[in-house]
């Protein structure tokens, strides 16, 4: 029987854990989405300047209405801080789900036991 209060006692601390998972992906998710939002407005806002003959400094030089073949890559490395924060809130919020998947998988796997012990009365 001791088997079994400590089973249910560890799929009752699993249960708690994957919620306050679940209650952080509601704010990872924003948090990422915001981000990408970030990201493709300082892209967008970049490459509508950069041919308008606005300048940008990058890098220790300056650009001012450069060749259009090369003005994507001039914006991303304008918008580069903006990507940073985008990936890293990107794996803030996969680590969350990593984390959920995880825990779910050992639940899964104390739930399987307490049902065997539980079964046949070695619990």
């Amino acid at each position: 029987m001791a088997d079994l209060i400590q089973i249910a006692t560890t799929i009752e601390n699993i249960n708690r854990e994957i919620g306050k998972y679940r209650r952080q992906l509601k704010d990872l998710g924003k948090a990422w989405a915001d981000a990408i939002c970030d990201y493709d407005k300082k892209i967008a806002i970049s490459l509508a300047t950069l041919g308008d003959s606005e300048t940008y400094e990058l890098a220790g030089r300056t650009y001012k209405s450069p060749p259009v073949t090369v003005r994507e890559k001039i914006a991303k490395g304008i918008g580069c801080e903006e990507r940073r924060a985008e990936k890293l809130a990107e794996t803030g919020y996969k680590s969350c789900v990593t984390n959920i998947e995880a825990l779910r998988a050992q639940l899964n796997g104390n739930q399987s036991l307490f049902r065997y012990l539980d079964s046949t009365g070695n619990g």
